[in-house]
């Protein structure tokens, strides 16, 4: 196998609408497909799994900063004034879409995945004595797509 095509974090860039998320510190992605069984009578085995659902989810972890946060950057909704305005701005919030990108050995770089109608799901942060404050956030997506385009 050639060398220098492991992807390291140190290579990784992950994006949310363009924008590198700076301070980002491990991002996962899940790809799920479910499968329901198909039993029918006069057989004790399962007849086939039949797939009934696709799902995608994504985490992030990273870095809390001040003055950026998710509804600075515009990717959770605002609260709103009142009750009817936030529900508006839920759903009116747009979907996103965002990107892992790999620095290759010859310094080019190549999007190792795409992930399509991303929505935030939910975040959340904790602040400890001594600690530095990370923020956790789920991310919902309609597909992912890897460097193979599919």
């Amino acid at each position: 196998m050639e060398k220098g095509r492991i992807l390291t974090g140190a290579r990784a860039r992950f994006s949310i609408q363009g924008i590198k998320v700076g301070y980002a510190r491990t991002v996962t992605v899940s790809e799920e497909i479910e499968y329901q069984p198909v039993e029918v009578l006069d057989n004790i085995e399962v007849e086939e799994y039949a797939p009934t659902a696709y799902r995608v989810t994504m985490t992030c972890a990273m870095f809390r900063i001040i003055k950026e946060t998710l509804k600075t950057l515009g990717w959770f909704p605002l609260v709103g004034a009142k009750t009817e305005e936030h529900l508006s701005n839920i759903l009116l919030s747009g979907e996103m879409s965002a990107t892992l990108e790999a620095t290759m050995s010859d310094g080019s770089s190549k999007i190792i995945a795409t992930i399509e109608q991303v929505k935030v799901q939910s975040h959340n942060w904790t602040i400890d004595a001594r600690g530095i404050v990370g923020e956790d956030v789920t991310f919902n997506a309609i597909r992912v797509r890897d460097e193979s385009g599919g």
